[in-house]
C-alpha cells in the first residue's frame, strides 16, 4: 500500500532546535507515543530506515517560520527554519522527502510572496505551511494574507494551515470557521487543515463536506478523544479529502502506521487516506 506521511519533521539540527528532546519526551509521555531512535540519534539516514520499516514511501517535511508563543506551562520557542534547508532535504532524499516552505505571513522574518516565488516557484517545494495565529494572532481568512493565497493560486500550490489546541494562545484558534470563509473566497485554493482542527472535529468535517478544496490532516490528533467523526466522514463523503500524517517526532512512524491501520476506515477510504489522496494532491 502506498503511504505518504503528510506531516513529519526529519531529525536534522535545524528541526531539532525546535523539537527539543525533553519537550518531545514530555508530549510522548502524556500521549503514550513511542520514541524514535532516529530522532534520539539526530540521524536523517536512520529516519529513512524507519520510513522503510513503516512502509512509508514519502514524507512531507513541513517548514516553519513563526515567533515564540506562551501557553502557560507550555512554552514554544520561535520556529525559524530557513527554507533552503527544505530544498536541501528534498534534493538530497529525492523521492522520499518533499518539502513545504514555512511562510511568515506577518512579513517580519521575510517577504512572504517573495519567499513563495523563490522556494515554490523556482526551487520546487510542494506547498507552504502558515501559522497566522502565531504570526499576528490572525485567522486564516485574515485579509492581510490575501496576497499569499493569490500567489499560491498562481503557482498551483497547496496551503497547509495550522489549527488545533496549540495553534494560538487559546483554544478558540482551533475553530475551522475561518477556513470555511477562506474556502468560500478561494474555491480553487487547495487548503489543508493541519491537526484537523481538533477538538472541533464535527465542525471540521462539515467544512470539508461543504468545500471539496479543503483537506483534513488530523495526524497525531486522530488518536485523541472524540475523533471518530473523521473516520465516519472519510467513509462517507470525505474519502478524497483525508491526509494521513504522523506528526513525527511526536509519534513513532511504524507505530503510527500500525495504529492507523487498525482504525475502522473502509478499504477504499483507508487506501486513499494513507497515500493516494496525498499522491494526487502533490502530483507525486
Amino acid at each position: 500500500m502506498y503511504i505518504v506521511d503528510f506531516r513529519c519533521r526529519p531529525p536534522t539540527p535545524q528541526f531539532n532546535s525546535y523539537f527539543q528532546k525533553d519537550f518531545v519526551a514530555s508530549v510522548q509521555q502524556r500521549s503514550g507515543a513511542q520514541p524514535s531512535p532516529a530522532f534520539m540519534n539526530d540521524s536523517v539516514d536512520d529516519f529513512i530506515k524507519e520510513m522503510d520499516e513503516a512502509e512509508i514511501s514519502v514524507g512531507v517535511a513541513m517548514g516553519r517560520n513563526s515567533p515564540a508563543i506562551d501557553m502557560g506551562k507550555l512554552k514554544f520557542p520561535a520556529g525559524i527554519l530557513p527554507n533552503d534547508h527544505l530544498v536541501d532535504l528534498q534534493n538530497r532524499y529525492a523521492g522520499r522527502i518533499v518539502g513545504f516552505a514555512g511562510i511568515d505571513v506577518s512579513n517580519r522574518i521575510h517577504n512572504a510572496c517573495d519567499e513563495i516565488d523563490e522556494y515554490v516557484g523556482r526551487q520546487g517545494l510542494k506547498g507552504i505551511f502558515i501559522e497566522p495565529c502565531r504570526a499576528f494572532l490572525g485567522h486564516p481568512d485574515d485579509e492581510r494574507i490575501t496576497p499569499v493565497y493569490e500567489r499560491c493560486l498562481d503557482l498551483g500550490c497547496p496551503v497547509a494551515v495550522m489549527s488545533g489546541p496549540l495553534a494560538g494562545p487559546d483554544i478558540s484558534f482551533a475553530d475551522p470557521t475561518p477556513v470555511d470563509r477562506l474556502a468560500t473566497r478561494f474555491p480553487e485554493l487547495k487548503i489543508i487543515i493541519v491537526h484537523g482542527a481538533w477538538p472541533e472535529v464535527v465542525k471540521a468535517t462539515a467544512v470539508a463536506m461543504k468545500h471539496k478544496n479543503v483537506y483534513l490532516s488530523p495526524d497525531s490528533m486522530q488518536f485523541r478523544p472524540g475523533t471518530t467523526p473523521y473516520i465516519e466522514a472519510a467513509n462517507l463523503f470525505m474519502s478524497d479529502q483525508y491526509l494521513f500524517g504522523t506528526a513525527y517526532p511526536l509519534r513513532n512512524l511504524k507505530a503510527t502506521v500500525n495504529d492507523f491501520k487498525q482504525l475502522p476506515f473502509n478499504p477504499d477510504a483507508m487506501e486513499k487516506a494513507l497515500g493516494l489522496n496525498a499522491k494526487h494532491l502533490l502530483n507525486l
